[in-house]
């Protein structure tokens, strides 16, 4: 029961004017707070099967279940940094977001509901205008096997192909570290094409890679359809009939239209860029002459492009010296003569000598950021 406040209390307070007995009321958890009334103990020991068991607990449940193939390649394609993993944003919202800016995509999370509910209110509170899927479970269709039969029948209800071209299905890290099969869903269903990923955060150092994650899986899933036979042509084209380079990496929407102006003298033109924003330009992207890649993590994406046979060219027009070497690298892949590839340095490289010597710094910069 509350305990009743005197009023004495409240007339003497110098810290805190109080109003009603509402402060007073016990917390769902208070068994650590001053006077607490021990509600909802907390547990001193790590569950594993619970999403607060620890990293390495979750990731010795995930090998345990069979996940050893998958958490080996997230390990080989995103190796950890010197501060392991940083403090950010759960990984699941980078997959989350490629998902929810794609036309025609579905998105749907099978996960613990604190989770779920985090990566929706983030996603909605960067503009998604769209609903996210849930699959809810509980600890015994977790060990019986019956959340992947909940999944499996959300899917069906979900695949209506005059809505939809793809539906992305993401474990987070308990279903993950479970084993949830999502490799068992059906590949496609009614036409709509189903993608089963995991996202654990035991396993994604962060939100940027798991774009990855979910854009290489895409890219698979595409070059091997353009394999079987004819696909959706783009709904635009605008290189003109030049051989066009595919971009990796989100970037400002005016930055693929620079890109171009650069390519231009080159005789190339620019292509989509991945993460792509609907499912044709997957195909697109993968038929084109060469693959910059301006961001530097997406393993996965570069080995379907590898598998689909395109070079790939690294690092991104940066500077003076960076955009002659870019535009060197470009050209030389393509197979470009190199009057064409001095001409394309002539046209951009005095404009930015001329803006670098306008406003030049002479100092030294600190970077830092979230990645």
């Amino acid at each position: 029961m509350n305990k009743p406040i005197d009023s004495k209390q409240i007339k003497d307070s110098t810290t805190e004017v109080v109003y009603d007995e509402v402060a007073a009321t016990p917390t769902l958890n208070d068994a650590a707070e001053p006077g607490g009334m021990g509600c909802s103990a907390p547990s001193t020991e790590p569950s594993a099967d619970g999403c607060h068991a620890g990293k390495d607990e979750m990731l010795k449940a995930a090998k345990l279940a069979g996940q050893s193939d998958i958490l080996d390649q997230y390990a080989k394609d995103y190796p950890a940094g010197p501060h392991d993993q940083p403090q950010s944003m759960c990984p699941a919202f980078g997959s989350l977001r490629v998902g929810l800016r794609m036309r025609r995509t579905a998105t749907v999370l099978s996960g613990s509901a604190c989770c779920v509910y985090g990566l929706t209110f983030t996603s909605h509170f960067y503009g998604a205008k769209r609903s996210v899927g849930y699959v809810p479970f509980n600890s015994e269709t977790l060990v019986t096997g019956k959340l992947f039969e909940d999944i499996r029948d959300a899917v069906h209800q979900m695949a209506d192909p005059e809505k939809y071209d793809a539906i992305v299905v993401t474990n987070l890290c308990v279903p993950s570290a479970s084993g949830v099969p999502l490799r068992l869903l059906p590949k496609e269903i009614n036409g709509v094409r189903i993608v089963g990923i995991d996202v654990p955060g035991f396993g994604i150092p962060t939100h940027a890679e798991a774009k990855d994650v979910l854009a290489g899986a895409m890219l698979k899933y595409a070059r091997e359809e353009a394999e079987q036979g004819p696909v959706a042509a783009p709904r635009a084209d605008n290189s003109g009939g030049r051989p066009t380079i595919t971009f990796t990496g989100e970037m400002f929407p005016v930055d693929p239209i620079t890109l171009g102006q650069l390519l231009e003298p080159l005789g190339l033109a620019a292509g989509p860029v991945v993460p792509t924003r609907e499912w044709r330009e997957l195909y697109q992207a993968l038929n084109c002459a060469a693959v910059a890649a301006i961001h530097p993590f997406y393993a996965a994406s570069y080995r379907e492009f590898e598998a689909a046979g395109r070079p790939i060219t690294g690092s991104a027009p940066v500077g003076y010296e960076g955009t002659a070497a870019w535009l060197e690298a470009i050209g030389t892949i393509c197979n470009v003569s190199e009057a064409d590839i001095s001409a394309a340095k002539q046209k951009a490289l005095p404009g930015i000598k001329a803006a670098l010597g306008g406003i030049s710094i002479d100092g030294t910069i600190t970077v830092s950021g979230y990645e």
